[in-house]
């Protein structure tokens, strides 16, 4: 029977009439929220604009502006000197490095050229992870790709790789050509053989 009760008094109807409706249009809708931030905002304005220690929002950025003109005007010939002098430096070495890289390629492309390697992307790589050992030598490295990879040079052909001593099996199967080959200048290679 509590139960019941609990029930009755927390039913309550609200009769529908048109009184208790209200509409709004979007624009109205629209304007009393902005009314309502805009109250917001101007506080949270004044707040830091006391914190600041000025009026208004206004006066901090005149303030602002004049302290750095003040501090412009305020630098000295050395000081202005001394910024320009940072420029130039932070240039030069980025000059200096674009240099630098500008003849590590040219002098890649000279021994490409020399030597006649087909693929000079290949060789780079191929230098670069050979130039991080200790006993390297440009010219013996050279000498040992002729014989491990003579794919890479101009007018030597691949040696076919012989799979037991008979003459009538010559060369490898063409699948385990293309399966052993390390790059596109291998493929490449295998493919002008083929052909």
């Amino acid at each position: 029977m509590a139960d019941e009760q609990k029930t009755a008094d927390t039913q309550v109807e609200t009769p529908k009439t048109q009184e208790n409706e209200v509409v709004l249009t979007q624009s109205k809708l629209d304007a009393l929220i902005d009314k309502g931030f805009s109250k917001g905002a101007k506080r949270a304005e004044n707040e830091v604009a006391k914190s600041l220690g000025v009026d208004d929002l206004e006066q901090a950025r005149a303030l602002i502006q004049a302290k750095r003109e003040t501090d412009e005007a305020q630098k000295s010939d050395l000081d202005r000197a001394s910024e320009l002098n940072g420029t130039l430096n932070n240039t030069i070495e980025g000059l200096e490095g674009k240099l630098k890289s500008m003849e590590v390629d040219m002098a890649i492309q000279r021994t490409v050229t020399e030597n006649g390697i087909n693929d000079a992307d290949y060789f780079k790589h191929l230098l670069q992870q050979a130039v991080g050992s200790e006993d390297f030598e440009e010219g013996s490295f050279i000498e040992s790709l002729k014989t491990e990879k003579p794919y890479l040079f101009n007018g030597t052909q691949v040696q076919a790789k012989r799979v037991d001593s008979s003459p009538n099996r010559a060369q490898l199967d063409v699948s385990e050509r293309v399966k052993s080959a390390k790059s596109m200048a291998e493929l490449y290679a295998l493919q002008n053989d083929i052909t």
